[in-house]
């Protein structure tokens, strides 16, 4: 058997909005960032990172902050660097958090950015998708 991958599709909203916020909390983000104002850099940041969390699948959402976690883990609290080495526990358990956070928002961000640039190239240009191909497997016999 021979199936072509025509269309990945990740998103969980598809609202015109999510875009929208998306773009404009990473230019207020920005905008905060350049004039040094942590309040209103944090404002963006959260505005932009609560769209990117409603536009991907929770499954995404949530196999990325695993991933993250591991990785905060690996980073922080088992082979710790030597910049990491003068924080107490409790700081090295919240930067995993942070870690994971950060790095669920941002790998969201990658796959939907990921997922149109494919559904582009494979739809709207016509280059064609991925070709997966199966092989039927024998039934294995029930034991009684």
């Amino acid at each position: 058997m021979s199936y072509q991958l025509k269309r990945i599709n990740p998103f969980w909203y598809t609202h015109p909005m999510i875009p929208t916020a998306v773009v404009i909390g990473g230019i207020v983000g920005l905008v905060g960032y350049k004039t040094q104002n942590l309040i209103v850099a944090g404002i963006g940041a959260v505005v932009a990172s609560l769209a990117i969390l409603a536009a991907a699948r929770p499954v995404v959402s949530a196999l990325l902050a695993t991933l993250g976690l591991f990785g905060g883990l690996v980073t922080f609290v088992i082979v710790p660097g030597a910049n990491v080495m003068g924080m107490s526990l409790g700081q090295r358990l919240l930067s995993v958090l942070l870690f994971a956070l950060f790095y669920m928002v941002l790998m969201d961000a990658l796959v939907l950015v990921v997922s149109v640039l494919y559904n582009l190239f494979a739809g709207v240009v016509g280059l064609g998708g991925l070709r997966l191909e199966f092989e039927s497997a024998e039934e294995e016999e029930p034991t009684a």
